[in-house]
């Protein structure tokens, strides 16, 4: 009977890392859709925030004893540290809507908030296939355009919530409103965008590679 090869670590743990971030947007998504009720939960965002940069220093501990690795040890620093960004732009905004003592919800958020855990989902789905790169790069590179794909939606509801919001609404009339969802949903904007960071490192590791 044949052998079935081992993966190599540093796919597992960046797989590991992967599922934790979908777990984490996750529990993002739903804070942002029930707020203000579900600011209870913002300290579970810390936790999650803490349980990935532990995973970072784990992989970075890693990287620093091992002789080879399947990718350029750069390209795993950047990449793993840009993946942790995802999270730390989420617990950014969840924190700060409770620092700015958020009252209601907008739409677009929660629009957002959706859009943020099908961009870590696909990134996740980018991760599982990065093993196989060298075989079957378009299969990768399709997950990594998805994700680019999906942060462009966001752009496009970014600019609809600040439309509506700077537009006439009797609720955005009062300029300290305005202004606080302003930087939250450019917060939101942020972790999208950080998304497409850890794609775009992803995208350049296959083009090196072509």
């Amino acid at each position: 009977m044949a052998r079935t090869k081992k993966e190599d670590e540093f796919y597992t743990l960046l797989k590991e890392f992967a599922a934790l971030i979908v777990e984490t947007s996750e529990e993002y998504s739903g804070i942002v859709h029930d707020f203000p009720n579900s600011i209870s939960r913002v300290p579970q965002m810390k936790v999650y925030e803490t349980n990935c940069d532990d995973r970072v220093k784990t992989i970075m501990g890693k990287l620093y004893t091992s002789f080879i690795t399947p990718l350029d040890r750069e390209d795993i620093s950047e990449l793993v540290l840009a993946m942790d960004n995802v999270v730390d732009a989420m617990y950014g905004v969840t924190m700060r809507m409770d620092l700015f003592n958020i009252q209601d919800s907008r739409l677009e958020a929660d629009q957002i908030a959706d859009l943020t855990v099908r961009a870590v989902k696909e990134m996740q789905e980018m991760i599982c296939r990065l093993p196989e790169y060298g075989k079957k790069p378009e299969s990768v590179m399709e997950k990594a355009i998805s994700v680019g794909d999906i942060e462009d939606e966001g752009d496009t509801v970014y600019q609809n919530a600040l439309r509506r919001l700077f537009r006439g609404e009797p609720a955005a009339a009062d300029g300290k409103y305005a202004v606080t969802w302003l930087r939250i949903f450019d917060r939101m904007e942020q972790v999208l965008d950080a998304c497409d960071d850890a794609a775009g490192i992803v995208r350049a590791v296959i083009m090196k590679s072509a």
